[in-house]
């Protein structure tokens, strides 16, 4: 079968451009362009008994008319680096350069988040936190490109990032889990994917956080008894977790003793780390919610005779297998293991009155974190019953003045 005239024209210009040096060809394999000879250097790990065996380079530009002068611009430069002995074989692990058209198959993006993995675990996160908020990300970027099969970032990119609803927490960690990964390659990020990140304010609470209310507590306690799955261990877990509003991880290593007036107080030794440091350990006096026991129901003696169920304890991830008893439970939809502690943090801050830096001391995090969680809800009410006040004030001081007002003008009628 005869050549296509583009590729004959740019096998011409490639003779031109090496003055008619032989050995050297272009030629077209199946949907790539190669650049055939036997001056091309031994391939890693290649016997130098196969040092005139001829080679092929495949170049990176797509085959066809429209993309000729470009094919034969790499082949030129090939061939240039060669004869001055400076080219070198790609490193078959390295990531594509972003004008490869294939650098955003499925493999080299796969090959991409191993070496992304093994930057960042270890030295930024743990293995546990990569498997949870960075690995499921990745891996629907990888699902994403084999459903798509397109060699633009931008089509790509897009087409990942709107599996998630618009402006949600989801879709800001899917796209900065992407960007590293771009930044991990050295390809260069489209500002233009900004928009798409968005603010992570669609799925927020209208109330700021969603807490257990005191009722649903009760329900859960009931539901949990009448379990024919759930023992007294997981009431116990469930317990624990509304009187003292800790994170479902820090269940591990715990201890409970009694403390004055022999109110349960939780000794909390699992730290949970981050960019930004560790938490330290710390004790935590019972808050039980409303209509409960000052012995939040025998808690010290539950703790001494059942203890904590065995799943509590993996490092896998207590608060994840708290949510699915949730949704097996039938409880609403909305709530996660993660509510009792907001409710904790409520309690403390509208029904003891304590100051921000007190309760974040006793829920292991900075003021600063207390006050972006859950000043919507703390400073909600105070507002409400101060404008309430005011306006109360402002009525009375209009009547008043409307009552003093009308005196005098009676007394200046009737002299």
């Amino acid at each position: 079968m005869a050549s296509p005239s583009w590729l004959r024209n740019l096998s011409q210009a490639f003779k031109a451009h090496r003055l008619g040096r032989a050995g050297w060809y272009v030629e077209l394999n199946r949907d790539r362009l190669r650049v055939v000879s036997a001056e091309l250097p031994l391939r890693p790990g290649e016997s130098s008994a196969q040092v005139h065996k001829r080679r092929a380079y495949s170049l990176s530009v797509p085959p066809g008319p429209a993309t000729a002068a470009a094919a034969l611009s790499e082949a030129c430069a090939v061939f240039d680096a060669v004869v001055s002995g400076t080219w070198q074989w790609p490193d078959p692990e390295a990531a594509p350069p972003a004008d490869d058209p294939c650098h955003l198959d499925p493999e080299h993006l796969e090959r991409l988040i191993q070496q992304l993995r093994a930057r960042l675990v270890g030295e930024r996160m743990t293995a546990i936190t990569w498997e949870r908020t960075w690995l499921p990300f990745l891996h629907r970027l990888v699902v994403t490109a084999a459903e798509h099969h397109t060699r633009h970032d931008a089509d790509l990119l897009t087409a990942y990032l709107k599996r998630w609803e618009a402006n949600s927490r989801s879709r800001q960690m899917a796209h900065d889990r992407a960007r590293s990964l771009w930044k991990e390659a050295g390809w260069h990020w489209l500002d233009e994917l900004a928009p798409l990140r968005g603010n992570g304010k669609a799925a927020a609470h209208p109330e700021g956080v969603r807490a257990f209310r005191d009722q649903e507590i009760q329900l859960l306690r009931e539901r949990i008894k009448k379990s024919a799955k759930l023992g007294p261990g997981d009431l116990l877990a469930w317990d624990i977790l509304a009187v003292f509003g800790l994170r479902p991880q820090e269940l591990i290593g715990l201890d409970v003793k009694s403390g004055a007036h022999g109110l349960p107080v939780a000794v909390v030794t699992r730290s949970k780390r981050s960019s930004k440091g560790a938490t330290r350990p710390r004790q935590v006096p019972a808050v039980p919610p409303g209509g409960w026991p000052s012995d939040c129901y025998g808690l010290i003696q539950r703790w001494r005779v059942h203890g904590l169920p065995d799943w509590s304890q993996r490092a896998s991830g207590p608060g994840g297998h708290m949510t699915q008893q949730l949704r097996r439970l039938q409880m609403p939809s909305d709530l996660t293991s993660y509510g009792l502690r907001h409710a904790f943090a409520l309690r403390l801050g509208l029904d003891l009155g304590l100051h921000v830096r007190e309760s974040a001391e006793l829920m292991g995090h900075s003021p600063q974190v207390h006050l972006a969680t859950y000043r919507r809800r703390l400073d909600g009410p105070s507002l409400q019953r101060k404008v309430q006040e005011l306006v109360a004030r402002r009525v009375e001081r209009t009547h008043s003045g409307g009552r003093d007002s009308s005196s005098r003008t009676s007394i200046r009628l009737n002299p």
